[in-house]
């Protein structure tokens, strides 16, 4: 099950991890995310921040 980060604001995937082995460091964190990205989205320009609990959200197939 892939874990896609994506911009609160526009919707963009910031970050989409498909399976295990992807990279050598594996899923990031949100924050080590944030970093990695200068905490701005890359499309809008909006300031990320930490997710709140509501706005994760879970599939299934």
């Amino acid at each position: 099950m892939p874990v896609i980060y994506r911009c609160s604001h526009c919707g963009n995937v910031l970050y989409s991890f498909e399976k295990v082995g992807q990279d050598f460091y594996g899923l990031p964190t949100p924050s080590e995310l944030s970093i990695k990205l200068g905490g701005k989205c890359s499309k809008c320009g909006n300031l990320l921040g930490r997710p709140k609990l509501d706005s994760i959200k879970v599939f299934t197939k």
